[in-house]
């Protein structure tokens, strides 16, 4: 069983979010192509500017979860030289750690690019 202190659930809901913010803006670029009318582009502009730059502000709990996962994983390895662990669970806690590490960095990851296509395409963003 997965102990929950180990989840990344910030990184999940981050996920979702930039899932919900790629589905917005391909639906706003298909939009503009097939002619919509102005009510329904303005609403879609006006999401699709607000969902590019809320995961971004979003970041900053991935940022604190890496922090919080970092530290457990220092803790881990700590019990394990004061004897408070044996190895084995040791290393059992340190793969889940490093698991919810990988998932953390790679939404990080995500949100480096989608920081760099906001920067690029800042008149998509200009409300």
């Amino acid at each position: 069983m997965r102990n929950s202190k180990f989840t990344p659930y910030l990184s999940f809901i981050g996920f979702g979010l930039v899932i919900l913010t790629l589905s917005v803006n391909v639906s706003f670029k298909l939009g503009i192509e097939k002619g919509l009318d102005e009510g329904s582009l303005m609403l879609l502009s006006v999401a699709n500017a607000v969902l590019l730059v809320y995961p971004l502000a979003w970041g900053l709990f991935a940022v604190l979860e890496f922090y919080m996962l970092w530290k457990e994983k220092q803790k881990i390895k700590s019990k394990l030289e004061r004897g408070k662990m044996n190895k084995e669970e040791c290393l059992d806690q340190i793969k889940k750690v490093k698991t919810s590490l990988g998932i953390n960095i790679s939404y990080i990851v995500i949100l480096l690019f989608q920081l760099g296509y906001v920067i690029i395409n800042w008149d998509e963003v200009d409300v």
